[in-house]
């Protein structure tokens, strides 16, 4: 694939599909995603156990892996004013 989005850094603060499917595209063309989430839980799609009323192989999250492809994580808690400076830190 071509990689337009070489050389721009995205950062990801969403959960669930719509936004990570979006990211996970532009990683796809090239560009830099960290995907940030709470380090404890992570994102909320993590504890979904089933899918089209089938259950989920944990191990193998094929929403997660889907959605998530092709970036790189870290846990920070953005809710606190430390968590916060980081996310900025990664902005700059």
């Amino acid at each position: 694939m071509t990689q337009v989005m070489k050389g721009l850094r995205v950062l990801e603060l969403a959960q669930w599909t719509f936004v990570p499917a979006a990211t996970a595209i532009l990683a796809d063309c090239g560009a830099a995603v960290i995907k940030i989430e709470h380090p404890i839980h992570g994102d909320a799609q993590r504890a979904n156990r089933r899918l089209f009323g089938r259950d989920v192989d944990p191990k193998r999250p094929i929403l997660m892996q889907h959605a998530n492809r092709g970036k790189r994580n870290v846990g920070i808690d953005a809710r606190t004013p430390e968590g916060l400076a980081l996310v900025y830190r990664l902005a700059a």
